[in-house]
């Protein structure tokens, strides 16, 4: 479900920005009762826990290029886990890649847009990878099979991460008709349309659906 408002802005000469909220849906196993058909039952839908919603990145589709200052962030590997799990860097970043682990590691990705492999090191060593590359960097660990991770790499400022409660807000939006896009790991990219106004904020929400199983 998408649902789309604009909000009116004290300027026409304004930066615009948009601001909204991201829920998932999953697919509940119990079933309830339909008052409009007594003998069928439905599927419940519960929404997913709030710290996932931290695991979606917030874009807009096809925005012009723009240089961004490189930032440096971290994955760790801890508890043979990636955290966190998904990190969101301009073109030109550093992600380090520590060890917490009392075994080794090897991080390595197969991505078109960055190919590397980081080869097996032990606890207390990092490694690091520069992102010179858009584009959608899945990482894994040759040991853990189950371990996964992911860099989205932008070469544009219109993006954000929304905080535990879902809500986000990008800033200083172009003006015109533009596509905003939810993406997930395993989702994969929700679009929706917006239309940006100078000096006019759009509000957004996007509802994620799970498949049921």
């Amino acid at each position: 479900m998408l649902a789309l408002l604009s909000l009116p802005g004290s300027s026409a000469q304004q930066p615009a920005s948009v601001q909204g909220r991201v829920f998932i849906d999953t697919p509940s196993t119990s079933k309830r009762a339909t008052s409009a058909y007594p003998n069928r039952t439905v599927s419940a839908v519960t929404l997913a826990p709030p710290s996932e919603v931290r695991n979606v990145v917030i874009f807009l589709k096809d925005a012009p290029a723009r240089a961004v200052t490189p930032t440096r962030v971290g994955i760790r590997q801890r508890n043979e886990t990636f955290t966190p799990r998904v990190v969101v860097v301009p073109v030109g970043s550093q992600v380090d890649f520590p060890n917490d682990d009392p075994y080794y590691h090897n991080v390595f990705s197969l991505s078109r847009s960055r190919a590397f492999n980081l080869g097996r090191y032990p606890k207390g060593q990092t490694r690091a990878v520069r992102f010179d590359k858009p584009g959608i960097v899945k990482v894994f660990c040759d040991i853990h099979s189950h371990m996964s991770a992911a860099v989205v790499v932008l070469n544009h400022p219109w993006y954000a991460v929304p905080d535990n409660e879902g809500r986000f807000e990008i800033a200083n939006v172009p003006a015109g008709h533009r596509q905003l896009v939810a993406w997930h790991e395993r989702l994969g990219n929700t679009t929706m349309p917006v239309r940006v106004e100078p000096g006019r904020g759009a509000s957004v929400e996007f509802t994620l659906p799970v498949p049921a199983p």
